[in-house]
Order: structure tokens, then sequence, then C-alpha cells
């Protein structure tokens, strides 16, 4: 294995091990919450991890500050759960309503995650992508959607997006933002799911997902990475192979130009016979 192989691994490795907020579940007889709060002296460590969030080219940040941090999450979970309890514990801490459903790392584990539910989570993500929250300007996006941050409800047949800790640079454009969301959840479904499983899951999460612009934004991401960037994608795809990796992508940027090509040919006029 390469030196660099080597010292991306390790990097990446180190960025895993980081456990900013603790959580815990809080059961009462009439609703449970989990119980987030930011653990001491992590505003050093996030703000280390920024940088290399910032020279790996991530489009996102954590929030060194707790008190921003447990704003961003509340005001998240409000917009996109508004009927559900949400509450701040001091300035460092919240409170939010547990979900119904499973993470869907865990159904794939199980072997279980089907089409449906990444439609669902497809379908999720559209709607999220197309709230504003109070006194911005611009759509919401999560910054890290990936499998365990999605939730699926058999029961209601819908997926609930989760855990607001990070936030997209705020240069980038909306639709630039929502695809780096698709974009990491086809990371993280790629590291995890075998090559049998990946692709057909992943057609059927793009397909759920009908916006052009956002597909296009998307292929751009979809090209080899490069420097502290490689060390970022190894993290997120699980610590995928590079071939593999490169494969991954090829297989999603030609699934993504197919979705181009076949909704141009629908929106292209109706041909006509010149006239004589």
């Amino acid at each position: 294995m390469k030196l660099t192989e080597l010292w991306s691994r390790g990097l990446a490795s180190a960025m895993d091990a980081v456990r900013v907020n603790t959580v815990a579940l809080e059961v009462r007889p009439e609703i449970s919450l989990w119980h987030k709060q930011r653990r001491p002296g992590m505003g050093a460590v996030i703000a280390a991890g920024n940088v290399f969030l910032r020279l790996s080219r991530s489009h996102i940040r954590m929030f060194p500050s707790a008190k921003r941090w447990r704003n961003w999450e509340l005001d998240s979970f409000a917009l996109l759960h508004p009927d559900r309890a949400a509450e701040a514990r001091g300035g460092r801490a919240v409170a939010l309503e547990a979900l119904p459903g499973e993470r869907l790392d865990r159904l794939l584990a199980q072997g279980r995650l089907t089409q449906t539910m990444v439609e669902a989570a497809a379908r999720e993500l559209h709607r999220a992508h197309g709230l504003t929250p109070p006194h911005a300007s611009r759509p919401w996006s999560h910054g890290d959607a990936h499998l365990k941050n999605l939730l699926y409800d058999e029961a209601g047949q819908r997926a609930w997006l989760i855990d607001f800790e990070t936030e997209h640079d705020p240069h980038l454009a909306t639709a630039e933002r929502h695809a780096d969301d698709l974009f990491v959840f086809l990371l993280d479904l790629g590291g995890r799911a075998t090559r049998e499983q990946a692709l057909p899951l992943a057609v059927a999460f793009l397909r759920a997902y009908p916006e052009p612009h956002v597909h296009k934004a998307l292929r751009v991401r979809l090209r080899p990475p490069h420097g502290l960037e490689r060390a970022l994608w190894k993290s997120r795809s699980h610590h995928l192979p590079e071939a593999r990796l490169l494969e991954w992508l090829e297989h999603l940027r030609q699934e993504v130009t197919r979705m181009e090509s076949a909704s141009g040919a629908e929106d292209a006029p109706e041909s006509r016979p010149l006239a004589t």
C-alpha cells in the first residue's frame, strides 16, 4: 500500500473517531426524547476539523460554538418535523422527540434495505430541500445526509431526516448544496453495500429525486478525488479500495448522464414536418 494511501486512511480513521456530542434516550410515560449534549472541550477539536473540511473541499462545516449548533439543530428539527417536540436544555444540549423507524444503515446491514425505502429517503430529502428556514433567503440542506441520518418507518411508509450537526458553506449555490446531500448518501451506500445491492438502490434513489438541475450539479461532483479530498471520500465510503471507489463514481456518473439524456428527450419539442 502506498504511503499516501496509509496516511489518508489514518486521517480518515481519526475523523471517524471524533464524537462531539453525547446522545442518550430519555423515556417518559407520554413521550421518548433523544437528549443530545455537546461534550466539553470540543470547540477546539471542531475548529481543527473545519480546517480539514475546508482543505478537503467537503463543502460543509461543523459548529465550534455549542450555542450555534444547538440553535441549528432545533431550527432544522422544527422546520422538518413541526408537529414533533423539540426543546433546548441550556446552552449546550437539546431534547428531540424520538421519531419512528429504523436507521437505513441498520436495515442494510440486516439485508432488509429495499428500493422502496431508498425511494422514500429520496422523497424526504426532496421535500426537505423545498423548505426554507425562517429568516433565511435560500432553501434548507442537511450537510451530512448519510444512511445513519435517515430513518425508515414501515408503518407510515416514509423516511425521516435526523441529526443536524453540520451546515453547508454559505457560498454554495442551492443546487450544489442539494447535490452534495445526494452525493454523501451515495458514497455511504457504495461503501456499505455489495456491488449487487448498491447499483439498483442508487438508481432507485436518484430516480425518486426529480430535479434535473440538482442531477447536473451532482454529475460535476462524480469525478476522481485529489489530495486531502481523497481522505474525506475514503471516510465517507468506508475506506472503499481506490479501484472500487472510482468504479462506483463511474457507475453513478453514467446513471446520472442517462437520466439527464432521458429528461432532455422528454422536454424536447415535438418535431414538425417542414412546410412545402
